[in-house]
């Protein structure tokens, strides 16, 4: 286990932020570079004109001194931007564009880490705040780095366990564009020592399933019902998962934005109601009744509740 702490090739333009690490915009002079110099790519998916997210984490980690060290010996840094107001050659957006396809990033900012011939070793999505958590994924990816190329010497059902190895310490965000790999694993191992097929089967479902909720995301009646026919047919590997997810990016939301909005009991009482049942399809069976009873406590008085989030609101 590891410790949790194609394009034009050329010369290129170097883009030099404030600081002073360098960062390439061509993804084959960068894989070109990386091979030169033994180095993995740090990839930088951002729009640095409207994500606000993309420009904090420029200021406070990829901007400072400790970033520019921290990466010097062992990264290759390229950026790929995708803005809303600056002019991009239309060609240029294209090639961008289908760098995020290829690592399936959906979202800014996101951080890819890749070998010198583009294989995904990592990375983060989201926003970081300091150099100390950007550093844990970026640590990781050189560790799987370093077990792949060892994974590589070997064998057979050897070769593919080790790389079974890598592929399950892979942030589960990441796994999906990990197709190279797990295609190499397959051949490797045709009577499927590693399990990896049904891993897959598992995946592939979970895949499925954040793509429906991404075209709904706006919608919470419809992304809870997604959510529901999902579950009812899960994969035992997702079903707890879904479970999670459904809480997390449905139920949870929904009864905060009903509680915002709350200026009666009764509305405390429709959010109360909302939530004890969506419960009953977004908690296993193992906690679900200790989980009910806990937020039938939560709205056991929803008028001091009610007078509780006044007293916040005056306070604004």
């Amino acid at each position: 286990m590891l410790k949790h702490v194609t394009y034009t090739l050329g010369l290129v333009a170097m883009v030099a932020p404030a600081m002073g690490a360098e960062w390439m915009s061509d993804f084959e002079a960068a894989k070109a570079k990386a091979a030169e110099e033994g180095k993995a790519i740090l990839i930088n998916f951002t729009g640095s004109d409207w994500c606000g997210y993309c420009i904090r984490m420029k200021q406070q980690i990829l901007d400072t001194p400790a970033f520019e060290e921290y990466v010097k010996d062992n990264f290759v840094l390229l950026e790929v931007d995708i803005p809303r107001r600056k002019q991009v050659d239309a060609t240029e957006m294209q090639k961008r564009r289908e760098l995020c396809r290829h690592y399936e990033v959906s979202g800014f900012p996101t951080i890819v880490i890749t070998t010198e011939t583009g294989e995904l070793i990592g990375g983060v999505a989201g926003g970081q705040s300091t150099m100390e958590g950007m550093s844990i994924y970026l640590d990781n990816a050189l560790i799987r780095r370093k077990m792949l190329t060892d994974a590589r010497k070997l064998q057979g059902e050897a070769r593919a366990k080790a790389l079974m190895e890598v592929y399950k310490d892979y942030p589960k965000s990441f796994r999906h564009a990990a197709a190279a790999l797990r295609q190499e694993i397959f051949e490797c191992d045709p009577n499927d020592t590693t399990g990896l097929k049904e891993i897959s089967v598992a995946e592939e479902q979970m895949q499925a399933l954040m793509d429906e909720i991404a075209q709904n995301r706006r919608d919470f009646g419809r992304m809870g019902e997604i959510f529901d026919s999902y579950i009812a047919k899960a994969h035992p590997r997702n079903k707890e998962r879904m479970m999670e997810r459904k809480r997390d990016i449905v139920v949870f939301p929904c009864v905060n934005l009903m509680l915002r909005h709350a200026t009666s009991v009764e509305d405390i009482q429709k959010a109360r109601d909302y939530v004890l049942r969506q419960a009953e399809t977004s908690y296993p069976d193992n906690i679900k009744a200790e989980m009910i009873e806990s937020l039938k406590k939560t709205f056991a008085n929803p008028e001091a509740m009610l007078e509780d989030l006044n007293r916040r609101r005056n306070k604004r």
